[in-house]
């Protein structure tokens, strides 16, 4: 059932985009970043926070380290520069998305109304909303645990061995 509040949201979306497409546009990259933009980086720090929030059993906050730094390398050097606009959009997504479920953009969301939002996304029952949850939570995953902090935090050694015995 479409409640009141899912109407307005859609609505509003269709003025943005009616109003020179704000959802379709891709800003310019944020100072000192690649490809993401500033709501962008914010978005993924929210993300970052969710995903990994203090006291998390890695012991590094995701607030503590800059997450979307290191996903705007990633998605630049790593990954077919198709995908990049898509995790962008999806981006998007996940921030007006809970406009309609919980009142607010993600990023003005409380950390506990953040965790609500997310685990609707996480939910079984709507297949393409749980597939774009998980590109986010790899994709961040993937930059959290990239990071210097976290690499040190779980005892990771990157340097090559070979010839010890």
């Amino acid at each position: 059932m479409i409640t009141r509040r899912q109407v307005l949201a859609a609505t509003a979306a269709c003025t943005a985009v009616g109003a020179g497409g704000v959802l379709a546009h891709l800003p310019a990259p944020a100072p000192g970043r690649q490809l993401l933009s500033a709501a962008e980086v914010e978005i993924v720090a929210a993300l970052a926070s969710a995903f990994f929030p203090p006291g998390n059993p890695i012991g590094v906050p995701g607030s503590a380290i800059d997450v979307a730094g290191e996903l705007d390398r990633l998605l630049v050097e790593d990954l077919d520069h198709v995908v990049a606009p898509v995790f962008r959009h999806l981006l998007r997504g996940i921030e007006y998305a809970s406009v309609a479920t919980h009142g607010a953009r993600f990023t003005h969301l409380e950390p506990l109304a953040r965790e609500e939002a997310l685990a609707e996304w996480a939910d079984h029952g709507n297949v393409p909303r749980r597939m774009a949850y998980e590109v986010l939570k790899t994709c961040v995953g993937w930059a959290y645990m990239n990071a210097p902090q976290v690499r040190a935090a779980i005892g990771w050694e990157a340097e090559c061995h070979a010839g010890a015995a």
